[in-house]
This record gives C-alpha cells, structure tokens and sequence, in this order.
C-alpha cells in the first residue's frame, strides 16, 4: 500500500509545495493589480478628476459582472466541468485583458482619442441605474472606461481565486491544507503590502503624479502570472495521470447539482458570514491611505507606509494559523475571535482617531494643519496660459524659510493671504538647494506642476483657509499602527479558518461550485459596499472638494456594523457545528493519512 501511494507527485512534499508556489505567484500578482490604485485615490482626484463617487463606482465594477451577469457561478461550472488547469489558464487570460483596458483608459492616448469623446457622452446614467452600474452622470471618461477594463479583470481574478482554491485541496487533501491555504492567502497579503508602498512612489517618479505608471507595472506582473499557470498546468497533468482524472470525470458534475448547496442552512451561514466580513475588508482598502491622509493629517506616502503593516502583519501570522488549524482545529472559534478584533478597529478608525487628530483651531500657529485653496497671481509676462489653481493641506512648520512660516501664523478661517512658494521653501542657509525648494513646491501644490516646473515658479500665490486643526500626535500614530495591526490578525483569523472549513461541509464535486457560489454572494459585498462608502462618504462631507480633508467617520462606523453582524453569524456557526458535528473544531490533517506520508517520505 505505501508503493502504491509513493508513486503520486503530491505526495512528494517539495513538489506540492511548488506547485503552491505557482498558483500562489499569479494570486499574488492579481492581488497587486487589484489595489494598484488604491492608494492613489487623492491622485486620481487630482490629475483624473475622480471623484469619490467616481471613485467607489470604479472600485465596485471589479465585481459588477460577477454579481449581475452571474458570471462566477459560470466560472465554477467551468471549473468542475474542465478542471483546475484549463480554468487556471483562462482565467490569468482574463486577468490580462481586463488589466490592459484598465491601463489604456489611464493613458495620454485615451485621453486625446476618440473614446474619451464616445464615453463622456454615453453610459450616463441616472436614477436607478446610476445607483446600481459603475457608470452615472458626469463620471470622468476615463474612470468608466477604467470601469470596464476593472470589471473584466474581477471576471479573472475572481476565477481564478475558486481555482487556487480548487487547486490546493487537488494537491493538499487530507495533508497541510490550512497551512498551504494560509500561506496562499499571505503572499497576497505581500501583494497588498507591495502595492501601498511600491504604486505612490512608481507613479511619483520624477515628482509628478503618473498614475498610469504603477497600473502599466501591474500589468506585466499580471502576464507573469498568466505563465505561472502555464507552468502550473503541466504539473496538474501529470499528477492527474498517475491519480486519473476523478476531478472532471467521475462522477460529472450537473447544474441540478447546485440545488444541494443552496439548500444548506450552514453553507448559507459561511456564505454570508463571508460577504459581512470581506465587505468590511476589501472595499475598505479602498479607501484606507484616504482615510489615514485626512484623520492623522499625513501624505499619502506616509499613509500607504503606515496601512502597509496591515497586510505585512496578515501575511506574517497567517501561516501560523493555518498550520494551527491543520494540527488543532478551532477553525469556528477563530471566525469568531476574528470578527471581534475587526469591531474594535474600525471603531477605533471612527471614534478614537479622529479624537486624537486634535481639535478644529480658529487660528493658525507654525505647527497647526491647514486647508484651503491656493491660486496662482500672474504676471502680464508669464506665458503659461491657466493659473494654477489646486486645494492644498500643509503645515507652516515644514516651511523652509521660518519667516514666512511665522508670517502665516495668527492667520483664521475663511482669511486670504499672499503667499510665494519659492519663498516659503527655500532655506535661507542653503539658498542654492534648488532641487530641496523644487521638491517643496511640488508637495505645496499637490503635483499640480511636475519637478523642472516647479523651478520656474516665482510668482505669488493666494490661499484661502477653510480649516485649521491641530496635528496628529504620537499616540494618534501609535494608536492606528496598533488597529491596523489588530486588523491584520484579524484578517489573518478569518480567511485562515474560513476556506479550509468549506470542503467539511459540501461533496467532493460540488466543491469548485460551492467555493463559486460563496464567492458570488461576497461579490454582491464587494461591488456595493465601494460605491455605498463613495456615496456615505461625499453626504457625509457636504461642500467639501479637498480629497485631503474628509470625515471619514461614518464610512467606519459602517464598516464596523458589518463586523457586528458577522460576529453574530459566526456565534451562529459554531452553534450548528456543536450540534450537527461538522468537524470545523477539529483539525485538517488526518491521524492515518500522517502517518503513512511520514513512513512513506
């Protein structure tokens, strides 16, 4: 029996795990694309002209096709007909595709061509449909066509998530599943964590915002990917001839199949303890460098470094759970513990933050936060034809030139003041840094000029105050370091327990729909709650078009809701689990199957 069981390749541990390595690889560099812009939100606004609306209806299209057009029930017919392998590939396809209209519509080409005319004019949706399509009145050409290139490559990504999922049990079952799920799921924590920190500073090269060139970037990662699986699949058949192919061929899967999984009263439970938590988890990265940038009062390269601990942090534990899970068990509990941690954070992100920001000022010292709206004063000589014209948040301490900072002090709101850039950023002990004033000026003017202008810049400027407020402290900073870090676990606890719970529950060759099915209520989270928060977010903040400056308490103070219901499922869950004896308390990894792989390896 041993000799029998030597000759499978996923019973050779260094091949599963490279066959984990593949799959993970293209989820990693899906998951890159997926937030690329993320953090780029004020940006878009910016240079785009997205606003959050525009922004959340962009961010929700990932998902719109998936939901609508019930295109991942689809994916797992497809997948239970045609295996892991044929899905894999067509899936990183899709991925590719999607990703590159994303990236045209970002583009110079796009904007100076004839489909920026074709979309400002159509899908201009009103009423009902605005509310519910990525597409509504006024939005930027460019955000729907981004929308629909978005929309195709949440087509991909979300196949292809059933898929490695479907993969691993293939090659981890009755083995280190959790463990192999866990760290899959950490490698595209790495990806969130290289996009926060890795896409402002690529679209910031040169010092001017290029927001294109972090999502062109991603797209070769994306094709990457796609040869990942290729690679994948040659491994996936060779396992297959020496197993046979019980996966597509046994037993064939039929859609009237389908009525067992939805007449389940604990898969409903998974499924939408699932859609509650992921619908606070995702659509927030959407909006969390924002988020940080108003309610500490820090740049966006400040706020991404800080929200990069929260995927670092699920990545780095994730593994461990899982290979608690595998040797322990305790998968319900940890649903449980995980919502709860969730709660406290996004409590702390709506009530505790903004607390310690500081109050609003009626009057601006060197070290208070200041936001207004700044207009350049032409000359009769300057040349450029428009003004430069653009909201800024800054603080007079970061002035170079101490003078002119003291010069701004004592100034309140709704106060207009004369200001020179080149003058408040150039040190009076190092005049000829012009590269340290060029820099300053660029930060002053939200990258309204790119580097080599902002030499040129010597005229004066007028700036109306609109809000005044004190800075963030060091406990504000350690406090939302320590939430995000709790969240991080909690992102951890949840998914770590969650996947592997599913093959517990649905048969064998039901499992590829099952995981597609829970997917798709998920993607009904995912594509509302970013436009719900756009929505929330522009009530919330009425006449306020400084993307630097928004109350984000409400927005959280929702997120937060979706945890307390999700702790309620998960109570639920284990209810069930202690009296119909799933087994989602007990560990993965089988007594027997242990033994024989340690005598046989």
């Amino acid at each position: 029996m041993t000799q029998q069981v030597q000759q499978f390749l996923n019973d050779k541990k260094w091949v599963r795990w490279s066959a984990l390595v593949l799959l993970a690889m293209a989820m990693f560099f899906g998951y890159i694309f997926m937030d690329v812009l993320s953090p780029l939100q004020s940006a878009l606004q910016i240079t785009k002209e997205w606003t959050p609306s525009a922004y959340g209806h962009f961010a929700g299209s990932e998902t719109f096709l998936n939901v609508f057009v019930f295109f991942l029930i689809i994916a797992g017919i497809i997948l239970d007909k045609m295996g892991v392998r044929f899905t894999a590939i067509l899936s990183g396809t899709v991925m590719v595709i999607g990703a590159a209209i994303n990236y045209y519509a970002l583009t110079e080409s796009f904007a100076n061509g004839p489909l920026q005319s074709f979309f400002t004019n159509h899908l201009n949706f009103t009423g009902f449909l605005g509310d519910i399509t990525p597409f509504f009145d006024k939005m930027p050409a460019s955000a729907k066509f981004s929308a629909i290139g978005f929309m195709i490559f949440g087509c991909g990504v979300e196949m292809a998530g059933i898929t490695v999922s479907r993969g691993i049990v293939k090659w981890f079952a009755g083995k280190e599943m959790a463990l192999a799920m866990g760290i899959e799921m950490a490698l595209a924590r790495v990806g969130v964590a290289v996009v926060f920190i890795g896409s402002p500073l690529m679209a910031r090269v040169g010092q001017s915002w290029v927001v294109e060139r972090s999502v062109g970037f991603a797209v070769l990662l994306l094709i990457i990917g796609l040869i990942s699986f290729i690679a994948y699949s040659f491994m996936d058949k060779k396992l297959e001839k020496q197993i046979g192919n019980t996966e597509e061929k046994d037993d064939p899967f039929k859609v009237s199949d389908l009525k067992h999984i939805f007449s389940s009263k604990v898969f409903w439970v998974v499924a939408i303890l699932c859609v509650l938590y992921y619908s606070a988890i995702f659509p927030f990265q959407k909006y969390a460098a924002n988020m940080l940038q108003c309610t500490l009062g820090i740049s966006v390269q400040a706020a991404s470094l800080t929200f990069a601990v929260f995927p670092l942090g699920a990545a780095a534990i994730t593994p461990f759970l899982g290979n608690y899970l595998d040797k322990k068990g305790k998968g319900a509990t940890m649903l449980i513990f995980g919502a709860l941690l969730m709660i406290v954070c996004h409590l702390t992100f709506a009530i505790g933050l903004p607390a310690l920001r500081g109050n609003d000022l009626s009057m601006t010292n060197t070290e208070s936060i200041i936001s207004g709206t700044i207009k350049e004063i032409k000359g009769d000589s300057d040349s450029q034809a428009d003004p430069i014209v653009t909201d800024v948040v800054f603080r007079p301490a970061h002035f170079y030139n101490p003078e002119i900072a003291q010069a701004v002090s004592g100034k309140t709101v709704g106060e207009t003041i004369t200001i020179n850039p080149r003058a408040a950023f150039t040190d009076p002990q190092d005049a000829n840094n012009t590269e340290k004033t060029a820099e300053g000026i660029v930060n002053l003017l939200n990258n309204e000029v790119d580097f080599k202008h902002a030499l040129n810049i010597n005229n004066d400027f007028q700036l109306t105050i609109n809000r005044i407020q004190e800075p963030a402290n060091w406990l504000g900073m350690t406090v939302a370091f320590l939430a995000i870090i709790l969240l991080g676990i909690s992102f951890s606890l949840v998914p770590a327990s969650l996947w592997p719970s599913v093959p517990k529950l649905v048969d064998g060759k039901l499992l590829g729909s099952a995981y597609a099915v829970i997917f798709w209520i998920q993607n009904i989270g995912l594509y509302a709650f970013p436009m719900i928060i756009g929505g929330v977010l522009m009530a919330a903040n009425p006449g306020v078009n400084n993307p630097l400056n928004y109350n984000y308490t409400w927005p959280m103070l929702l997120f937060a809701s979706l945890g307390i219901l999700a702790l309620i499922f998960g109570l639920i869950l284990k209810a069930i689990d202690a009296k119909r004896h799933y087994g989602l308390e007990l560990p993965n990894i089988k007594v027997d199957d242990k033994v024989e792989t340690d005598g046989m390896e």
